[in-house]
């Protein structure tokens, strides 16, 4: 298949101009050339806000801090706070925008304008296109999503106990920093070319797919925390219940009975004394939580699952489409 286009300064000087991109990977960059530069310039702005966003955060954290608990919590809940909002918004279309508007249309549109059947009669293979198509824009995604990634975590480290009350172990935080927005971003793209090659319309997928993100959004949660151990605080019901490390989330409360069996948090929340807790049985209260330092590994091993299930799909709607006619 020939993709080389001549300018008229090319058809007199007989040189073509210098190319980064040559052959296949530069005709699928010509073809999708305005929604990779959009990806690429929207990427660009919102890096820079954030960047300007951390700025702005490290001016009023470190005086903020020297005043105590209470001057932090006001500084927080200043317009900085909103600001941090709007930007775990922007993080959460990322997935979203790289499964609808990068993957969906990449097959499926060339199904539709008929572009397929000129690409497969050519002697570029059909595994081959589909390849080349697949790995450019998946790694528009991952450069998108990572460049983001970086961007909003270098924003919240410094005042990670102060946004979102401190809770990273949420979808706001834990999904929109380190390395799961790439892996986010990346199960959608897959998803949504799938979907595009296999229902060969556009708009119909594009809409599954943003279904898919509401969904995952909803079923995925409990997988953040389903491969890591809390750790385990215990106290005598004289003592209350245990106090929460500093970073650290709440995962469970319980209660303790004298054979070391688990009961629920209320078992003696109506006793007025820890005599009366120990007269029904319960001797010490059980505090489970994940700390700060667990953070990173949650967020690898779920990113590794989720990158898993991503290039797993990659490589079915590969094979699908070496074998399918298109």
């Amino acid at each position: 298949m020939s993709t080389a286009v001549r300018d008229p300064l090319a058809a007199q000087t007989g040189k073509q101009p210098p190319r980064i991109l040559r052959g296949l990977p530069w005709l699928v960059w010509r073809q999708h050339r305005t929604a990779f530069v959009a990806c690429l310039l929207l990427t660009a702005a919102g890096c820079v806000h954030m960047l300007w966003q951390r700025h702005v955060t490290l001016g009023w954290l470190g005086p903020a801090r020297t005043h105590g608990p209470l001057k932090l919590v006001e500084a927080s809940g200043q317009p900085y706070a909103e600001a941090f909002r709007n930007g775990t918004w922007m993080m959460s279309l990322v997935p979203v925008v790289a499964g609808v508007l990068l993957g969906a249309p990449l097959i499926s549109g060339d199904r539709e304008r008929g572009t397929v059947q000129l690409v497969t009669t050519q002697s570029v293979t059909r595994g081959r296109w589909l390849a080349v198509k697949l790995g450019t824009a998946a790694l528009i995604a991952v450069v998108c999503a990572a460049a983001l990634s970086a961007a909003f975590t270098s924003w919240w480290e410094p005042a990670h106990d102060l946004f979102n009350a401190g809770d990273w172990s949420a979808g706001d935080i834990f999904d929109n920093t380190g390395p799961v927005p790439v892996a986010l971003a990346l199960l959608h793209f897959a998803v949504g070319a799938a979907l595009g090659m296999l229902l060969r319309r556009t708009v119909p997928a594009m809409v599954l797919t943003l279904g898919f993100s509401f969904a995952w959004e909803v079923l995925a949660g409990p997988l953040r925390r389903v491969f890591t151990e809390p750790r385990v605080l215990v106290n005598p019901v004289e003592e209350g219940q245990p106090g929460l490390p500093e970073g650290a989330v709440r995962f469970d409360n319980w209660t303790v009975d004298a054979h070391g069996g688990l009961h629920g948090f209320g078992e003696c929340f109506n006793a007025r004394t820890p005599a009366e807790c120990r007269a029904k049985g319960i001797v010490a209260e059980r505090l489970e939580y994940f700390g700060y330092d667990q953070m990173p590994g949650m967020q690898w091993t779920y990113a590794a699952l989720v990158l898993a299930a991503a290039l797993a799909i990659l490589a079915l709607t590969l094979w699908w489409g070496r074998r399918r006619p298109l």
